[in-house]
């Protein structure tokens, strides 16, 4: 009898410990099919992702930045009269940056046409325009746009571009933090980083001939054109709302531009010419920039 209840209590204990172990299998191999479905699933997101990261998507849109917003910013200098035109031979660019703000149109809705000339608002000494047409500036590119549309306040392009590299007053490249928003009332927006090179020199214009206004026998600006600053590529480095995880490219092209800046000439009292920058006039025009976008997320029509 005793060994027969100790029999029992063996076999007892066997089947317990066989009925748990049946129980911790079962929940083993559940877990194990949870990990795998869970493991397929992250592997069948990582290969949507990665398809997207074709960058099949992209789209063209235009920024119309009115003058002011749009600023050209240069560091103070040392032992230089800017009031002298001189002088500016000897400017330094090194740091000097460029800050703007412009809103995003369809390329559709925006036409570009050629302007030879300001008109008599856009003049810079008075609204009646004089019978050669001496106050009349150039703009660059010597285009502007036809008629700008009702501006979408979800719809911008702004951000800030440095000079890194120069030599006195010819820029040699930069770098640049660019925001492009596209809808969610701003909050849609991508990222930009551009650092490449960039020749291009702000003022040469200014300084082949003593003055843009011919009131001393210089030059007048209907001879001189600006010119446009060439275009540059930019990285998407990612991105806020719809954006987020986005990557890819664009290309920035300036395809019209302001008028000179006012550089006046006038008589000294030892009938010496001399040439001064005049504030009190400001450039006319607007800059137009075509903005091509390639990325992984699917982007929206501009209004």
């Amino acid at each position: 009898m005793k060994f027969t209840a100790a029999a029992a209590i063996t076999l007892l204990g066997l089947t317990a410990f066989s009925s748990s172990s049946t129980i911790n299998c079962v929940k083993a191999n559940e877990l194990k099919l949870r990990a795998r479905e869970k493991m397929r699933k992250d592997k069948a997101e990582r290969q949507l992702q990665a398809n997207n990261a074709g960058l099949v998507f992209s789209r063209g849109y235009v920024c119309i930045t009115r003058q002011q917003d749009f600023a050209f910013v240069i560091p103070q200098q040392k032992s230089i009269v800017l009031g002298e035109i001189e002088e500016l031979f000897d400017l330094n660019l090194l740091g000097s940056s460029t800050i703007q703000s412009g809103g995003i149109y369809d390329p559709a809705d925006v036409q570009i046409v050629d302007r030879l000339g300001t008109s008599a608002a856009d003049n810079f000494f008075s609204t009646v325009p004089s019978p050669l047409g001496k106050e009349k500036g150039q703009f660059s590119g010597q285009r502007q746009p036809k008629f700008i549309p009702q501006k979408d306040p979800g719809f911008f392009f702004n951000g800030e571009c440095v000079a890194t590299q120069v030599r006195g007053a010819l820029i040699l490249g930069h770098s640049c933090l660019l925001n492009l928003c596209l809808g969610g009332g701003g909050y849609n927006c991508l990222a930009i980083y551009a650092g490449s090179k960039f020749v291009f020199n702000p003022l040469e214009q200014v300084l082949i001939s003593p003055t843009t206004f011919d009131i001393d026998g210089g030059l007048n600006p209907e001879s001189i054109v600006p010119s446009l600053p060439p275009s540059y590529p930019g990285t998407i480095i990612g991105g806020t709302g719809l954006f987020v995880g986005a990557v890819g490219y664009v290309d920035v092209t300036t395809i019209t531009g302001s008028t000179l800046p006012p550089v006046r000439a006038g008589v000294g009292c030892d009938d010496d010419d001399f040439s001064i920058l005049v504030a009190g006039y400001p450039q006319a025009g607007y800059i137009t920039q075509k903005i091509n976008v390639v990325t992984n997320v699917p982007l929206p029509v501009a209004p």
